[in-house]
């Protein structure tokens, strides 16, 4: 399928960042030198300590920053960015992740020949810090999924807004598999698209371990509670308390154990959310790769 309107007037790139401004310079610089530096790119400032201290607009034409005085998370900058953009699909990057090889013009083709149907186009992404994949290519031509990872990833727009985009509830992690949930049983699909590799050159220096830990855990008990049939759920919570368990005894942290507890005292609070899978929905659902 060819392109009837430029790649800049399809698709726009959103980058959510706080305190990662060396970071955030190296991805510009690199979008600067790519094949994507013509497309409009939104950047929203989670009320970093301090300002961007160089001017963004020297990398790139096209290029907006907004600075937020008050920090309000990633999954609702995310949220804004869509809000925000006129284009009809959102190249949604990390502050430190970006295309290293591929075309976005041939992902955005297959995505508009898919353009009914889908919510989101996943990419391989490899982190060339720790050298290793962080999701990889099983096929060598696009694949259903059942979600995508946040670092790197293309979603049309109004297909993700329609969902009501991500559920801002979760407060940190598990956003694009709550979506991806409610977008299947939509009818709306996800595709892990080969051709595009995503570097992310995310350290495991710095990490808030604890807050991984925690909401991880938590997210994934009400994503239990909200989407797997109720004839599994018990099995699957349960599944997920003793996996949880050990791994909290292996990493030696306490926030997988808080994390379930919070999440179980959290069930009642959000019981209008759930939109249980049947055991069929659930079957087809888990025969899908994840990424």
């Amino acid at each position: 399928m060819t392109l009837n309107q430029s790649l800049s007037q399809l698709v726009s790139i959103g980058i959510s960042t706080k305190n990662r401004w060396a970071d955030l310079e190296i991805t510009l610089q690199k979008l600067a030198a790519s094949s994507l530096n013509e497309i409009p790119v939104l950047i929203l400032d989670d009320a970093s300590d301090i300002p961007c201290p160089f001017d963004v607009k020297q990398y790139l034409p096209q290029i907006t920053l907004k600075r937020f005085e008050k920090s309000e998370g990633y999954i609702k900058r995310r949220n804004q960015i869509a809000q925000n953009i006129e284009t009809k699909y959102y190249l949604s990057l990390d502050d430190d992740s970006y295309p290293v090889s591929g075309y976005l013009k041939t992902a955005v083709e297959f995505a508009e020949s898919h353009e009914d149907e889908l919510l989101c186009l996943s990419f391989p992404i490899y982190n060339p810090v720790i050298q290793e994949h962080q999701n990889i290519a099983l096929k060598d031509k696009p694949y259903q999924v059942r979600s995508f990872i946040g670092c790197g990833h293309l979603l049309h727009r109004e297909h993700f807004l329609k969902l009501g985009g991500y559920a801002e509830e979760l407060i940190h992690q598990g956003e694009e598999m709550d979506i991806a949930a409610r977008g299947f049983q939509q009818g709306l699909l996800c595709y892990h698209f080969p051709d595009l590799k995503i570097h992310h050159t995310a350290s495991n220096a710095g990490r808030n371990w604890h807050r991984m830990d925690y909401y991880g855990a938590r997210n994934n008990v009400l994503w239990n509670d909200w989407f797997v049939p109720n004839q599994l759920k018990l099995y699957k919570q349960s599944r997920t308390l003793i996996s949880r368990i050990l791994l909290g005894l292996k990493v030696r942290r306490i926030g997988q154990l808080q994390g379930e507890w919070s999440g179980v005292r959290a069930i009642k609070d959000y019981q209008d959310r759930r939109d249980n899978m049947s055991l069929s929905e659930f079957s087809h659902w888990n025969k899908l790769p994840h990424s």
